[in-house]
């Protein structure tokens, strides 16, 4: 099947371009990414597709209204949707079918997307109920890595990751609770953006943990991502944790001070993953002239422990009540199975509740403490990276250890950007990408983006073995 030979990136940056000199039109774009869609080997990327005649007529629609104007910001732009997120007249599923409905409204995020000009492709699999990091927990398929099919591609955004670093769309719209986008994107070489809580609205989104959960952007480049992000961003007065100020700070230092976790931390990074984040702390201090500086860990490990190890994981009970009480548990996916029967019988009681808001309100204050001693902070993305066939041996285990330094983020009100910055190579000999991530304070969003994009531009680094 021969592709369009005009279309030589999907990079938003250069379809704009495009456009603009009138090299390209968005027909063009969607055909060429309906026959890479049709091409590719992995179809459990997808849940829902949308016809592409259905996406042609868009792309036509959007090239007689906008003859004579100027392009909108997502003007002829692909882009996929994690299938947790509603459009109307498409069915949701979280990847569980007998959960599934017909959405009756469109999420606001996905609105302004499309009246930016995006052009939606399709919904994506995911871990289902979006609980779970490792893309396998799904009656979709298993999708895969990109860069060597027996290995995890992460989760729970799955096939939204897949969609973007395998070149089907030039970004997409997925979520984030404890690491749910950041994994992912590591594990597929690909930029993940977890923006300030409160920042993009939620409605639409079916909740996993509501006052933690958070509407994500995957992209191929930072510049790609910043330009999704500033159009998904806006106060929702209906969504309940929207806000409408962030809050602010004292600027960054020159140089910039980070902070890493202490080597006592990182004892699950697999060899190549340790390698290449000592070879990256370094590169920060000696390339890039920033400052290692000393601060304490505890707080953001203690809030790591509680995502499933307090009765916060209770919300997830609470998400799907009215599922489970209709359908029990017998019908999902074992591993979510299983995640729900431990919280059903730990029973937290309201007072453990409460007590687990003070716990974590103060390590919040702690966290926020140790941001006077550092600027940012800078973590492995994941510890390591399981084929599907390791993955299956400890499945609970594994999947709890991939959130090493995901879960405490959102918990402790941070934003954060998880880039590629080296390779190593896997059991078959093929490379397989290594991230970390970039973790600042709320409202910080644009500094902590400038710092991944200045990690990106380093070099590239090499496990060596």
């Amino acid at each position: 099947m021969t592709l369009s030979p005009q279309v030589l990136s999907l990079d938003i940056v250069k379809l704009r371009e495009q456009y603009g000199a009138k090299t390209l039109s968005p027909v063009e774009v969607i055909r060429h990414v309906y026959q890479k869609i049709a091409s590719y080997h992995d179809k459990a990327v997808w849940i829902h597709l949308i016809p592409e005649a259905k996406s042609l007529i868009r792309a036509q629609e959007l090239i007689q209204s906008h003859q004579s104007k100027p392009l909108p910001p997502l003007f002829g732009i692909p882009f996929s949707v994690k299938d947790s997120v509603d459009i109307a007249r498409l069915p949701t599923t979280l990847a569980c079918p007998s959960f599934a409905y017909t959405a009756t409204a469109t999420a606001p995020v996905i609105n302004r997307i499309l009246d930016a000009g995006g052009i939606l492709i399709g919904k994506t699999n995911l871990d289902q109920f979006a609980t779970g990091l490792t893309g396998v927990r799904s009656p979709y398929g298993i999708p895969r890595c990109v860069f060597d099919s027996e290995y995890i591609c992460g989760g729970s955004s799955s096939g939204s990751a897949v969609s973007v670093a395998a070149n089907l769309v030039s970004f997409t719209v997925c979520t984030d609770t404890g690491g749910s986008t950041r994994v992912p994107a590591a594990l597929n070489g690909v930029v993940g953006l977890k923006p300030t809580l409160g920042s993009i609205s939620t409605e639409g989104l079916s909740p996993a943990c509501k006052n933690i959960d958070c509407v994500c952007v995957i992209a191929r480049t930072m510049d790609d991502a910043e330009h999704v992000w500033s159009v998904m961003k806006g106060f929702d007065e209906k969504d309940m944790y929207a806000r409408r100020e962030l809050p602010t700070w004292e600027p960054w230092h020159n140089p910039i001070r980070f902070g890493v976790p202490p080597a006592n931390q990182l004892g699950d990074l697999s060899p190549a993953y340790a390698d290449l984040f000592g070879q990256g702390v370094t590169a920060l201090e000696n390339e890039l002239g920033f400052t290692r500086a000393e601060f304490d860990y505890m707080p953001f490990e203690d809030a790591n422990q509680m995502l499933y190890d307090s009765s916060i994981v209770s919300q997830r009970l609470l998400a799907f009540e009215p599922y489970t009480t209709a359908h029990g548990l017998d019908s999902l996916h074992p591993a979510i199975k299983a995640t729900f029967q431990a919280a059903t019988e730990n029973n937290f009681s309201a007072t453990r509740a409460y007590q687990d808001i003070f716990t974590l309100a103060h390590h919040k204050r702690e966290a926020e403490v140790q941001f006077r001693n550092i600027d940012v902070l800078v973590v492995p993305s994941t510890v390591g990276h399981f084929t599907v066939a390791e993955l299956e041996e400890e499945p609970m285990a594994r999947n709890k250890v991939l959130g090493r330094f995901t879960n405490f983020v959102n918990l402790l009100d941070l934003c954060a950007v998880s880039v590629p910055i080296g390779w190593w190579k896997g059991k078959n000999g093929k490379e397989l990408p290594f991230g970390v991530t970039v973790i600042g304070q709320a409202g910080k969003d644009k500094e902590v983006m400038a710092f991944g994009e200045r990690l990106m531009e380093m070099p590239k680094l090499w496990f060596r073995n």
